[in-house]
């Protein structure tokens, strides 16, 4: 089965192995037992020039050194920032590889935009900010549309946008969407910046505001793509 892009632009065709192959590409961040090394994991220069793109995104904030710990530090949880027990982080291993063995990429980029384990783990961990389930989903989005023939300078940050791809979706609650497009519906939020606070400073509508307005703020000091929707995701997950 091939995946054919919605986008009437779309000259690609896309396949299930492409993008189960992007999706699964880290997972020897979290020492899954068999996980092909980064390399290996990742075939091809466009695929590795999205990873490398949506890491240049996020690992730009709050640099530890000799930080070595699987989780993510939480900006907004600091009671979260603990040492997990062996025997909670090797059940959590184990749920996180039965996600991944989802073999079809769609539903696979579902659970992952879903899942609540995956937002505990860092990217990296030099930089234990950031977030694997977001890096894994910008990784994801660049790429379709990398794929597509656009660069990051024809991309925007849309909100609650008319459908595509699904594998543009970088965040999703309850009240919104956020999807990495190459044109900027009427809904749209801002154009694609390296950093965030840059895209979030010049969005054109209020999406967070009012009584998060002090959020709305926080959010305009992240540099970080993973690291910000890492944050509005708990933020939201505790004013539901």
């Amino acid at each position: 089965m091939e995946l054919k892009t919605e986008s009437e632009s779309a000259q690609s065709i896309i396949t299930d192995a492409e993008m189960l192959a992007i999706l699964r590409h880290d997972l020897h961040k979290i020492r899954i037992t068999g996980a092909l090394k980064h390399r290996a994991a990742l075939q091809g220069e466009l695929a590795r020039r999205a990873d490398g793109t949506a890491a240049w995104m996020s690992r730009n904030f709050l640099r530890e050194k000799f930080q070595k710990q699987l989780y993510r530090k939480s900006l907004i949880f600091p009671m979260r920032n603990v040492t997990n027990s062996r025997t909670l982080a090797n059940l959590q291993r184990l749920e996180a590889a039965h996600l991944f063995q989802e073999s079809d990429p769609l539903k696979l980029h579902t659970a992952i935009l879903h899942s609540k384990l995956l937002n505990l783990y860092a990217e990296a961990h030099r930089f234990p900010y950031t977030s694997l389930k977001y890096h894994i989903l910008l990784t994801c989005a660049l790429y379709y549309n990398f794929k597509l023939g656009f660069g990051l300078k024809d991309l925007y940050l849309c909100e609650n946008p008319p459908s595509e791809s699904p594998f543009q979706v970088i965040y999703r609650d309850a009240s919104r969407e956020w999807a990495i497009l190459p044109q900027c519906p009427s809904k749209g939020l801002s154009k694609l910046y390296p950093k965030f606070y840059t895209t979030w400073d010049r969005r054109k509508d209020q999406s967070i505001g009012g009584e998060h307005r002090t959020f709305a703020e926080l959010l305009s000091t992240i540099g970080s793509w993973s690291v910000a929707l890492a944050t509005l995701e708990e933020f939201i997950a505790l004013y539901a």
